[in-house]
């Protein structure tokens, strides 16, 4: 292994990905640079051009970084992309951390900092997000007061709702 070979390994480092892999000979894994995992001991780890080979040697996929699926996008990515379909398809329902762990089967604060990682908000920004975009679709299109729309989106208490749905009459 050289230099640069465990600067990536050890930041994690995305544009080293397909290049080489990682193998570690503790818990016979094989990994891309970009896993997410703990850094390993240099002294344990191997180093192989193709994910094959590794698998040859005895080692198995990681099932964090699946290095022998080429589309994976990461896992951060993935569990905020999940996270971001979870919120999409019940926006109209009481959604916080405690129920994205549970319908995710994540841990709620690795749930957070992975959406705000990947995303650049927290899950509850982005949940207010698409309401306000919503009702302010329903206020262009239905004679509907405040309040019906702020219950239409997914707001139940009508002095949260009133004071985020003011701002989309501006």
């Amino acid at each position: 292994m050289n230099k640069e070979q465990w600067q990536a390994i050890s930041q994690n480092d995305k544009k080293y990905d397909g290049h080489f892999y990682y193998a570690l000979t503790t818990t016979r894994t094989v990994c891309r640079p970009s896993c997410t995992s703990r850094t390993p001991n240099p002294k344990h780890v191997r180093i192989y051009g193709g994910v094959e080979l590794a698998i040859q040697e005895g080692f198995r996929p990681c099932n964090r970084c699946k290095p022998i699926q080429f589309d994976w996008e990461g896992y951060q990515e993935n569990v905020a992309k999940n996270a971001k379909n979870y919120i999409r398809r019940h926006y109209k329902e009481k959604i916080d951390l405690h129920v994205l762990s549970s319908a995710l089967k994540k841990n709620s604060y690795y749930i957070q900092r992975s959406f705000k990682k990947v995303v650049g908000t927290t899950p509850l920004k982005y949940l207010h997000s698409l309401r306000m975009e919503e009702a302010k679709s329903l206020l262009q299109v239905k004679e509907l007061s405040i309040t019906e729309i702020a219950l239409e989106v997914g707001y139940n208490d009508s002095t949260q709702s009133q004071r985020n749905l003011s701002k989309c009459k501006e």
